[in-house]
């Protein structure tokens, strides 16, 4: 049973339980007085207390993305989180409630988003143990289908704090339960995840096979096609003699509709990667500085890697001045993630702009984003 309010909660266990309020007072050591005037929206507790006491009968506070995506419900985190009170199965391992299991790949995905992949990488690399090793048994497909999206959301915080074997490891696992699922979405989410590690391995062929394999799955919503179409269109964008077919399926990627606002935003940037590797570098800024601007309310991760994408798609349009503009802008976003990829963008920025450095202003900006790297990153 799922309800949306501690009022609502407490109202809940006392019918299921046959207690007066005097009875749930009791159990939870607060006054009778206490649950009239909450249950009457007279009182008010915070989250932690909340969870405290409802702790004490069994109950636990979840948290749920607010607006459902249309297709992809993890994908949209911007709307506040509402709090959902649900009934505890302690006696259990929560790795098999699928709820708990997806509860847990919410929970990946908003940190992600919000902090980077490097805070979350020995929380992903638990968690992937757990479910490698879990007796799913007779299992149904729910579980089963629960336990192939945390190892996405696992595999891709691990990608971003630069585990890549670990990373691909678990996608291959996301895999394997997308497959036993019979879950045609979350299978092609999985080839996704292994495309973009593939790539960022440096095996562009490898990438281009896995969106081949995700593309062939029939039935898709949009939100997975168009991010199929743009892993193949940036892996073959790397491949050489394969700049046409790359743009089709850059062009096939940005033409899908159906998408939410934050699905659009973040389709229009990594699209742009692509597009500035081929040279088309007037729409891949355009489409990184719209993202970037999109995501300043949604995710401070993808805003740092969009603003990095636009000072490397300024270096190779050779234009310095535009260049530090995106550095300065930067400079400013990176203090709030926590990402090796994002770091070794930054440092991939300093040496390559190091051939401006008699420019005041490269210089300038080149020393500011050294000094917000971490400590222990290398840079020119």
């Amino acid at each position: 049973m799922d309800v949306r309010s501690l009022p609502v909660a407490l109202t809940a266990i006392m019918k299921q339980r046959g207690w007066t309020q005097q009875q749930l007072g009791r159990e939870l050591g607060v006054s009778q007085a206490w649950i009239s005037r909450v249950c009457n929206g007279v009182a008010d507790t915070g989250l932690a207390r909340a969870k405290e006491l409802l702790a004490r009968v069994g109950w636990e506070v979840r948290f749920t993305p607010s607006v459902e995506e249309p297709v992809e419900r993890r994908e949209f985190l911007s709307a506040a989180a509402s709090v959902v009170f649900v009934a505890s199965a302690a006696d259990s391992d929560p790795y098999l409630d699928p709820d708990y299991v997806r509860a847990l790949s919410d929970s990946l995905a908003r940190g992600r988003y919000e902090l980077g992949g490097l805070p979350l990488a020995a929380r992903a690399l638990g968690h992937v143990k757990r479910v490698a090793h879990l007796q799913i048994g007779s299992a149904g497909h729910e579980l089963r289908g629960a336990a192939s999206d945390l190892m996405y959301q696992a595999g891709i915080a691990l990608y971003d704090a630069g585990r890549l074997a670990q990373s691909e490891h678990a996608g291959t696992i996301a895999l394997d339960l997308a497959h036993q699922a019979e879950d045609a979405p979350a299978r092609a989410q999985a080839y996704d995840a292994l495309s973009r590690v593939s790539l960022y391995r440096g095996d562009p062929l490898r990438a281009v096979r896995h969106a081949q394999r995700g593309l062939r799955i029939p039935d898709l919503p949009p939100s997975r096609l168009s991010s199929l179409h743009m892993r193949l269109g940036r892996a073959l964008a790397c491949v050489n003699g394969s700049q046409r077919e790359a743009r089709e399926a850059l062009d096939r990627a940005l033409g899908t509709s159906g998408l939410s606002p934050f699905a659009e935003a973040a389709l229009g940037g990594d699209v742009a990667i692509g597009l500035s590797r081929l040279g088309h570098y007037d729409q891949a800024d355009r489409l990184l500085r719209e993202a970037a601007a999109a995501m300043a309310q949604w995710s401070p991760l993808f805003r740092a890697q969009y603003l990095g994408r636009q000072v490397q798609t300024a270096v190779r349009a050779d234009e310095p001045a535009l260049a530090v503009h995106h550095m300065h802008s930067l400079t400013r976003a990176l203090p709030f993630v926590g990402s090796a990829r994002v770091n070794a963008r930054v440092t991939a920025i300093i040496t390559v702009t190091a051939k401006w450095d008699r420019i005041p202003e490269v210089r300038t900006a080149r020393e500011n984003l050294r000094a917000t790297l971490p400590a222990g990153s290398s840079s020119a």
